[in-house]
């Protein structure tokens, strides 16, 4: 199966998404679609054997709109000599060096290399770039080759058709208004008491004043002639979209004005008043409807700005470290894996990396959401777009292009926003049924008026051509995605990444939050705090010695603070473990210097001889929220050592602000019973699920789900990775392991708790201003369509001008998008 996100061009409202959405997702091989309008690109999971890309490009053409399979790169990129693709279908280093050779027969490239490892190839040009090149030698060796773009030049590639796209809108924007103010104050003029010259004026010359008023609206027309090409083209396709509505609704209008115009000119209509063309409204409703998508588009350019934020974070240039130690500055895309980087105090890090020499404090707020700057030396790695406080360090390169945190980031963040939250079905389901309901709606009140009440044809014209402008799916279409973007991209400024608009909605449909103790509530660290000795003549130093050698042969992250404790504190050296056993659910059991050592809990103590005082000694350990061991010694009990996890300073008042949040706050451990409540009692959690074996974490969501709960997983091992998959929504801690964060569905960049407090609300305040503006979007279409029939003229209200229709619908869709963006400053 194939995942792959496309741009698609040619929408224009919720209904051009609705049809392109279910085009694709009738598709034999197409597992599901979704298109987004806000961000106008379709997300599809396809099976490769049955359909290819430029399969679903046709099947999207017929449904009258544009996929575009691959961008255009080449406008940005033209002028770069490095170039990193990816290939698909290597299996071996035979396959590799198949596709080595192939590039490296070409003149154009000064050298190329394959890794298998990373299914990439490098390539350095001689002069200009020529991707298309390479694209066709790998195909003709047997394999495929795709740009690969780091999110940078993604977006670079992106913005560049958007500001090309936005400048033209612009401009068609002017010409149109040119030749519309002139036929307003033609038509209207004379209405507010503005004189024409008699050779203009309607009553004295109204053959010459009609012709003036379609010679400037057939230019307006022609300028608009897209929103015709759309919209009859769609209409007659049997999927009519808002284009349809307007190309009907103006040329409705222009026809009536064209007859007239004819009547008049000839000689055949001598009107006693002021007779009525409709050339103005055609005219004046396609300029508001072209400003309207000019501001909306604008305002749909402000949703991103979060991801904007981000790539600017990125300098544009590298002090690289030459092999004779002097540095020269190269363009970013000009650094690889490996390179030696230096920097100095004040410069951004252009890419990731690890820390060969110096020392120094980093700046990653603006990736995290940390306010201090972290401490940073020799080993330690670095993050591309950080940025250096004080000392000078040199790094080496580990990941360049789209594989650097901020472009994983970015890239976590753009899915987000592509995304769709359940939320939207509804709209999703009205958009795809709601300009053919318009449309029947229009000609029923149209004949309804006319027939019926007996009014002049223009009246029911008037009510026909209002219906038609001031029905709005596009409000409908951009309610959801707008908020989901300008949501997830504030987040991601914060170091929140929420990775999509179901995950979004889950969390916000959340009634339980379920913590997992290590490194979530506590710092994840812990430290050895009490050794009790039975009164059995061992030694102290001896015992800690054989004791710290056994968890040496562990993994247990207790065992390795009794291990750190013995060596680094005490300065002990250990002794060789001569055998090493792990008993499950238990402790651990080791022979050294031919002594049988046993570490674990009472169960694994219970055959032995109780020691009243160790007994006394562990159970107050425990009620002080410690971890005890018991230490046994050729099968004879020697004493307790104790470990303790603190507690984050930030946790107990995250807690309580959950549970201020209505949620069920549960703490999940591994630790014993009475450790565990006591940790919980300290916290302030609602419940303690203790003695808790890592496996059977997922039981235990699901559990919870059984008692009806929704619940959020938030945890940061390899452990947490099953039930962060079983909840409803699993949050990963940022410090937590790979897999633990490519399990979760929301990830956590600092490792504080009050993030998760964070994240809930922003998912609140988000969906609360989707219901907004979906509230907006179907009450100003509620409202507003019977009043563009005739609803306050049938009291003796007044009638709603088609001009004003369009107004309306303009401002419907630029309101929408002014309330999303308002989540900027959440």
């Amino acid at each position: 199966m194939t995942k792959a996100t496309y741009a698609v061009e040619g929408m224009t409202c919720a209904s051009c998404a609705a049809n392109v959405e279910r085009s694709l997702n009738k598709a034999e091989g197409v597992v599901t679609a979704s298109v987004n309008l806000a961000t106008e690109k379709a997300q599809i999971d396809y099976d490769e054997t049955l359909l290819s890309p430029d399969a679903l490009q046709a099947i999207v053409k017929k449904s009258g709109y544009a996929l575009v399979v691959e961008n255009d790169s080449n406008a940005i990129l033209n002028e770069r000599l490095h170039q990193n693709f990816s290939i698909e279908g290597m299996t071996c280093a035979s396959c590799a060096a198949n596709v080595e050779r192939a590039v490296q027969k070409l003149p154009a490239i000064k050298q190329a290399g394959v890794n298998l490892a990373t299914e990439t190839l490098s390539v350095d040009w001689a002069e200009a770039a020529e991707p298309q090149l390479i694209l066709q030698a790998v195909e003709k060796a047997g394999y495929k080759a795709s740009l690969a773009l780091s999110a940078q030049e993604q977006y670079d590639i992106d913005q560049a058709k958007k500001e090309t796209r936005l400048k033209a809108m612009r401009q068609r924007v002017i010409w149109m208004a040119v030749f519309t103010i002139p036929l307003f104050i033609l038509t209207m003029g004379p209405m507010v008491g503005m004189p024409l010259p008699a050779i203009l004026d309607m009553h004295h010359n109204p053959g010459l004043n009609a012709l003036l008023q379609l010679a400037l609206t057939l230019p307006v027309m022609w300028l608009g002639r897209a929103m015709y090409q759309r919209g009859f083209k769609h209409l007659f396709n049997g999927h009519p979209n808002m284009d349809s509505l307007v190309a009907v609704g103006t040329t409705a209008a222009f026809i009536q004005g064209l007859v007239v115009t004819f009547l008049l000119v000839t000689g055949r209509f001598m009107p006693t008043g002021h007779p009525d063309l409709y050339f103005e409204s055609a005219a004046v409703i396609l300029t508001l409807m072209n400003v309207g998508k000019y501001l909306e588009e604008r305002a749909k350019g402000q949703t991103s700005a979060a991801i904007k934020a981000l790539m600017d974070l990125t300098p544009s240039q590298a002090r690289r470290v030459k092999a004779d130690g002097s540095t020269e500055m190269v363009a970013i895309e000009m650094v690889q894996v490996g390179d030696l980087l230096q920097v100095r105090p004040g410069e951004s890090l252009p890419v990731d990396g690890e820390i060969t020499e110096g020392q120094s404090s980093v700046d990653e707020s603006m990736l995290t959401g940390e306010s201090l700057p972290v401490e940073k030396k020799v080993g330690d790695s670095v993050t591309g777009a950080s940025i250096n406080k004080t000392g000078a360090f040199t790094f080496r390169v580990t990941k360049i292009g789209q594989d650097t945190m901020l472009s994983q980031i970015v890239r976590m963040v753009q899915d987000a926003q592509g995304s769709k939250a359940p939320i939207a079905k509804l709209a999703d389901i009205i958009s795809g049924y709601f300009v053919p309901i318009v449309m029947v709606l229009a000609v029923l009140a149209g004949l309804f008026w006319f027939f019926v009440m007996g009014e002049p044809l223009e009246f029911a014209l008037t009510i026909f051509i209002s219906i038609l402008i001031i029905a709005c799916p596009c409000a409908l279409g951009l309610a959801t995605p707008t908020a989901i973007m300008v949501g997830t991209g504030n987040g991601a400024q914060k170091g929140i990444l929420i990775k999509s608009g179901t995950a979004l909605e889950g969390i916000h449909h959340a009634n339980a939050v379920l913590l997992d103790k290590t490194g979530t509530i506590t710092e994840g660290q812990p430290t050895v705090t009490d050794f009790v000795l039975a009164n059995n003549g061992h030694d102290q130093a001896q015992l800690l010695a054989w004791v710290a050698a056994a968890e040496s042969a562990s993994e247990h992250p207790l065992g390795e603070a009794i291990v750190r404790y013995a060596t680094e504190d005490q300065r002990l050296s250990l002794p060789k473990v001569e055998h090493f056993n792990s008993v499950t659910g238990k402790g651990i059991e080791a022979r050294i210097d031919g002594q049988e050592i046993k570490i674990g809990n009472r169960k694994m103590m219970a055959d032995f001889a109780e020691d009243t005082a160790l007994t006394t000694a562990a159970d107050r350990l425990a009620n002080e929220a410690k971890t005890p061991m018991f230490i046994a010694v050729n099968d004879k009990l020697a004493g307790v050592i104790a470990v303790a996890d603190p507690i984050k300073a930030e946790s107990a008042q995250a807690i309580q602000q959950l549970k201020a949040m209505r949620l069920e706050v549960i703490m999940i451990t591994g630790d014993n019973k009475k450790t565990a409540e006591r940790i919980g009692e300290q916290v302030g959690v609602d419940r303690v699920m203790s003695e808790v074996m890592p496996e059977d974490k997922a039981d235990m969501v699901k559990q919870l789900q059984s008692e009806g709960k929704h619940v959020i997983m938030v945890g940061d091992g390899i452990n947490d990775a099953p039930a962060l998959a079983q909840a409803d929504i699993g949050m990963a801690i940022g410090s937590g392991t790979d897999i633990a964060i490519e399990s979760a569905d929301t990830v956590l960049m600092k490792n504080q708790l009050t993030d998760v407090v964070a994240a809930i609300d922003l998912s609140h305040a988000t969906i609360r201003n989707i219901k907004q503006n979906l509230f907006w979007a179907f009450g100003y279409n509620v409202i507003g369509i019977p009043i563009a029939m005739g609803l306050l003229h049938f009291f003796g209200g007044p009638l709603l001008s088609p001009m004003f229709a369009a107004v309306a619908m303009s401002l419907s869709s630029v309101s929408v998008l002014i309330n999303a963006l308002r989540l900027r400053n959440h």
